[in-house]
């Protein structure tokens, strides 16, 4: 089964800082590495069979296995389109041939 990869995300790590009073906050994040994927939004069928009512943008990224791509967890977060997404779950699609992450597009603060 043929995976259409045309697009690109990028992964990413926390960093770990320290706030103004010295406590250790993690709200920075650092580029780990750029792969193709493949993009797919969740239809809203799904998301009401899954029980999901507020609004946010759920999606699936479809990319190929390597040992990189396996060490993604849900710690992590991706970059699609220049916004940050928040990984909720990780699927093995094949014999180590494919990962499939869903996320959800992290809301960008008001200005």
């Amino acid at each position: 089964m043929a995976r259409r990869l045309d697009r690109k995300v990028i992964f990413l790590e926390a960093v770990a800082g320290k706030n103004g009073l010295g406590e250790k906050r993690r709200d920075d994040w650092q580029e780990l590495f750029t792969v193709p994927a493949g993009f797919e939004p969740v239809n809203d069928s799904e998301r009401w069979q899954a029980g999901a009512v507020e609004q946010k943008a759920d999606a699936r990224f479809t990319v190929g296995y390597t040992a990189r791509t396996a060490a993604i967890t849900g710690e992590n977060r991706l970059r699609f389109e220049g916004r940050d997404w928040r990984i909720t779950g990780v699927k093995e699609i094949g014999r180590r041939r494919w990962l499939e992450f869903t996320a959800w597009k992290i809301r960008q603060p008001e200005t």
